[in-house]
């Protein structure tokens, strides 16, 4: 950060900054005031949508999410140069830990609750519908980039241990891929995204783990807001799930777990839940992982992707199994017997 950025945030903020710290994408600041963090923005509109949503949140009885800090004017949002900034308060937790079913049921929860707020915000401009899930769309264009990939790597060998992985392993994941993306019609999405619109209903669409603090005494945080938008809240639920389960080694029981977590605070229909365990069978972690490192995304690097990986052919037995034992789900849970028409 430069000096006359931090020199601004001081009069307008009226504290004094001792240091300053980079995080992922934002920077820590510590100043007399507490810790707080900032981000900035190269849009307004972004930066008013995330402070506004926090506020809406709020009122709508969602405390754990991120808390803005207004300056002596009583603005959320602090423009400097080409950016605009804005200002949290520092959530004193712990990125939750899927390997950890305790943390699981944490975030589990913490998104039903944040699921029950995220309704009644009604779309500006009318919903035009065009015939397939956002969701599905980015799958699709994920598989379709790795197979063009592996068929690079198929014509001009594996360069490294990295890709002799991905040529070893793409067979069965782009089988997936495809099995599931041409089945997905089969699945109740479109009346569920038609009700999602007629609700106003927000997802977050980045559920990852270091997107959920928990703290010392065991309150769970939802943070980064920048993803939420309208859409079907059902997303989420498959992202928590696909990114634990890996963790979990695909035991059903943690899937269980953590959905009567989620359910007891927002109700999942038997319908909902199905469709939950069947779009678990996209490969998402694996194509996530290895498009992310080619394509150069940040946060991707060779090294976590090949571990990532590794995991994934050491556990193929243990999602089969998960998979195919798709009624189980309902035989040790408080849902009532499978009976899903599709």
């Amino acid at each position: 950060m430069n000096k006359g950025l931090i020199s601004s945030l001081e009069k307008a903020f009226r504290c004094q900054i001792h240091g300053v710290k980079p995080k992922r994408n934002v920077n820590l600041l510590k100043t007399d005031r507490g810790h707080w963090i900032i981000k900035g923005y190269k849009q307004l509109e972004k930066a008013v949508w995330v402070t506004e949503l926090a506020d809406a949140l709020r009122q709508k009885g969602f405390m754990h999410t991120v808390h803005y800090v207004s300056d002596v004017a009583g603005a959320k949002i602090f423009p400097y140069e080409d950016r605009y900034y804005t200002i949290m308060k520092m959530i004193d937790g712990q990125e939750a830990d899927n390997g950890s079913l305790f943390d699981v049921k944490k975030t589990a929860q913490t998104l039903a609750r944040f699921h029950v707020a995220a309704q009644g915000f009604p779309v500006v401009q009318s919903y035009a519908y065009e015939g397939k899930l956002a969701l599905l769309d980015k799958w699709e264009s994920r598989l379709e980039y790795f197979e063009r990939l592996t068929w690079s790597i198929e014509q001009n060998g594996p360069q490294n241990k990295l890709e002799q992985i991905i040529q070893q392993m793409s067979k069965p994941v782009i089988r997936d891929g495809q099995e599931i993306l041409q089945s997905a019609y089969k699945l109740p999405l479109t009346p569920e995204l038609f009700a999602a619109m007629e609700r106003g209903t927000l997802a977050h669409r980045d559920v990852a783990s270091h997107n959920f603090l928990i703290t010392q005494k065991g309150n769970c945080y939802l943070i980064d807001l920048d993803t939420v938008g309208h859409d079907l809240q059902l997303v989420d639920l498959v992202q928590l799930m696909s990114r634990m389960l890996l963790m979990q080694d695909y035991r059903m029981d943690s899937f269980v777990e953590a959905m009567e977590a989620y359910s007891k605070i927002n109700y999942l229909s038997d319908t909902q839940i199905w469709a939950v365990h069947q779009l678990l069978r996209y490969p998402d972690n694996f194509l996530r992982e290895v498009t992310g490192l080619y394509s150069n995304r940040p946060g991707y690097h060779a090294r976590g992707v090949m571990q990532l990986l590794q995991m994934e052919g050491k556990l193929h037995q243990n999602r089969q199994n998960f998979l195919n034992a798709g009624e189980r789900i309902f035989q040790r849970s408080p849902w009532g017997h499978y009976h899903f028409v599709g």
